[in-house]
Formats: structure tokens, C-alpha cells, sequence
């Protein structure tokens, strides 16, 4: 109920704001709802099927609040209010954080660059992520390169550069992933990238540390992600190459939980001094005036040992869709997934058997 009438109160001051040339405010949102069928043969031969609608299976159902204020004619103060839900129910994604996918404001300059203080994707996220072809709900890019994942941090400084030749960098600082901001008890995570975007070819690098602290872990180690890819543009393909190295865990804690840390760092053994590479290859491929193809596959090697010995085994997420636009903002899709010896929960986890998945739905944009 409180969330309710915050909602209608934000609305009704965006609706009423005095547009000029000088400021603007926008209510934007996505609606994304399909049907998919998913069917799991987990750890141990365990079976499992779900059929239903489900959210978000192209991309993510939202809501927000965006605006600028022209301050000068180079500089302008800018921010972002952005609400996740669940377009299958109705309810929102993060039950304690309403404006959980992003809650910054900063000041942008075209020749300085731009400034952001607050919750936000992190500046291997926004670098990394523009690699990605197909973003099917959990079969993405980010189901294996956890560090380009759709997820935001907060208590967050970042700094991205204007374009200078081709040439773009970034840099990013949360004070605490975790939340108290603390001394003695933060665990701040530092990002980075670097990228060069030229007519159809686009090249990146990415770097993100974490540093727990060992209230939140005790003899823990830092997690650490290299992202490297390029992406070029054929016209009549669009072709995508990624390798990412991920160490000690997930460097963003957005990952699973199968060892039950309490802190999205992937399998206790991958946390505790191990290494898990991945490789990505996307292809898209118009079809027609509104029709593309879209294949994309990432294949993941562990590199360390179970308890008892045993070496963690390699897996695989490979999709196959298309997306039909009817408009500028509607779309269609349909797709068919497959991961083999790949958790899309929990990634790499002992046993893990495949996991396959068909669906098809509509993305709305408003």
C-alpha cells in the first residue's frame, strides 16, 4: 500500500512538472510477458517442469523516472528513478528496495564527461554488456559472464569519459556492496573499463574487484572479473567475440548461492582461490525489414576441484531466437535454450544435469 501511493504521488509530480527548453522530466517503462516452458534435470538426476507466463523474457519489466536540467550550455544535472516488477503478477521484483534497479543523480558534460552518485550498473556492466546479442531471460550473456549480469550496486561513484577519437574509458567506486558503509565492516568493489567504437566495430576491457571484509566473510578472498570482447557490425550480420575471467567468486555477488556463503559468490570452492573462464559467440542476422535471427552461445570451464577431489566440469548455455518489431516500441519473440552441466540459478554446481527452455511472448515500450 505504501509503495502504491508513493507511485501515484512520483507520478503525479512528474505529470506536473514545467517543461522548458531548459528541463525535462520522463516517464518511461517496459512491459515484457511471455509463455515459457522450462525443464530442469538438476544435480543427481532430480527432474523438474515448469510451464507458464512468465516476465521479462526479452527484457526487463520496469518502470522510471528520468530528467535533465540544462545548467549551462556544456553542462546539465541528470537522474534516474527505476522500479523492477514483475509483469506475471504484478508485484515488484525487490520487496525492500522500490527503486532497486537504479537511484543516482549526477552532472554531464559533453566535454568532461558525466558524473553519478548513487544505486547503478557498475562501469564493467554499462561497458561490457553492449557485447551481448541475445538477452533471453537467464540464457543471456550475463548467465555466464556474471560481471556484464543485469545488476546494480549501491553507495556508488562513477565516472564515465566523453568519446576522444574513438576512445572512451571509465571508472566506478562503491563505498560498500553490501550496504552498512561502515569502517571495519564495508567491503567497497572497484570497476573499470576502457573501450574503442569506430563505425561498426566496438572493442572493450573490463576490470571489477570486490574486497570483502571478513565480517561479511570470514578468510575470505577477493573476487575479481577480466572482461575482453569486440563486436562487429557486417550489416548483413552482426558478429560478437567474448572471454571473461572470474576469480574467487563473483565480483559483482550477483550469482548463486549453492553453497549457502549468503552472498551470490558462485560454489564455496570457486570463492575460496578458484578461477572459472568463459567464452561468448552471438550472431544476429536480419532476415528482414523488421525481423532478426538471433544465435548466440557461451561455453564455461571451472578451474578447480570439488571437496572430495573431483574436478568441477565444463558447461555450456546456447540459444536460438527471433525477434519480430511491429513498431518502434512492440515487439515479438520466440527463442529455444539449452544449457548443459550449467545451473541457471547457481552456474556451476556438482551434478548438474540440463536445463532446456522454449518461449515465446511480447516487450512493450512506453
Amino acid at each position: 500500500m505504501k509503495y502504491g501511493l508513493l507511485m501515484v504521488g512520483i507520478l503525479a509530480a512528474a505529470t506536473n512538472v514545467a517543461y522548458s527548453a531548459e528541463s525535462e522530466v520522463t516517464v518511461y517503462g517496459i512491459v515484457d510477458a511471455g509463455i515459457a516452458s522450462t525443464h530442469v534435470s538438476g544435480p543427481d538426476g532430480a527432474k523438474s517442469s515448469v510451464t507458464g507466463v512468465v516476465s521479462g523474457g526479452l527484457t526487463d519489466s520496469l518502470f522510471g523516472i528520468k530528467g535533465q536540467e540544462k545548467l549551462s550550455d556544456d553542462l546539465s544535472a541528470t537522474f534516474q528513478l527505476e522500479s523492477l516488477f514483475d509483469a506475471a503478477t504484478g508485484h515488484l521484483s525487490d520487496k525492500d528496495s522500490f527503486f532497486s534497479h537504479a537511484a543516482w543523480v549526477g552532472l554531464n558534460s559533453q566535454h568532461l564527461g558525466e558524473l553519478r552518485l548513487g544505486r547503478q550498473h557498475t562501469i564493467a556492466q554499462q561497458f561490457g554488456s553492449q557485447l551481448e546479442i541475445a538477452s533471453w531471460k537467464e540464457m543471456g550473456m550475463g548467465a555466464t559472464f556474471k560481471a556484464s549480469d543485469n545488476y546494480r550496486v549501491s553507495n556508488a561513484v562513477n565516472y564515465v569519459s566523453p568519446s576522444l577519437s574513438g576512445f572512451s574509458f571509465g571508472a566506478g567506486y562503491s563505498f560498500d556492496v553490501t550496504g552498512t558503509q561502515i569502517n571495519g565492516q564495508k567491503s567497497p568493489m572497484v570497476s573499470a573499463a576502457l573501450q574503442y567504437s569506430q563505425g561498426p566495430l566496438l572493442l572493450v576491457a573490463t576490470w571489477d574487484k570486490a574486497y570483502l571484509s571478513s565480517t561479511v566473510l570470514p578468510g575470505g578472498k577477493n573476487p575479481e572479473a577480466w572482461q575482453l570482447g569486440a563486436s562487429y557490425d557486417f550489416q548483413v550480420a552482426k558478429l560478437s567475440v567474448a572471454w571473461s575471467r572470474m576469480k574467487n567468486g563473483y565480483a559483482g555477488l550477483d550469482g548463486g548461492d549453492p553453497s549457502g556463503l549468503g552472498l551470490g559468490l558462485g560454489a564455496a570452492e570457486f570463492a575460496n582461490g578458484g578461477q572459472e573462464d568463459a567464452y561468448l559467440l552471438g550472431l544476429a542476422v536480419p532476415v528482414s525489414a523488421h525481423g532478426t535471427v538471433l544465435a548466440q552461445w557461451s561455453y564455461v570451464k571451472p578451474g578447480w576441484h570439488w571437496q572430495d577431489g573431483t574436478k568441477a566440469r565444463a558447461g555450456q548455455v546456447a540459444t536460438l531466437g527471433y525477434v519480430h518489431t511491429l513498431s518502434p516500441r512492440t515487439t515479438l519473440y520466440a527463442m529455444a535454450g539449452l544449457a548443459t552441466r550449467y545451473s541457471l540459478e547457481d552456474q556451476v554446481v556438482r551434478g548438474q544435469g540440463t536445463t532446456t527452455r522454449f518461449m515465446t511472448g511480447i516487450s512493450h515500450k512506453f
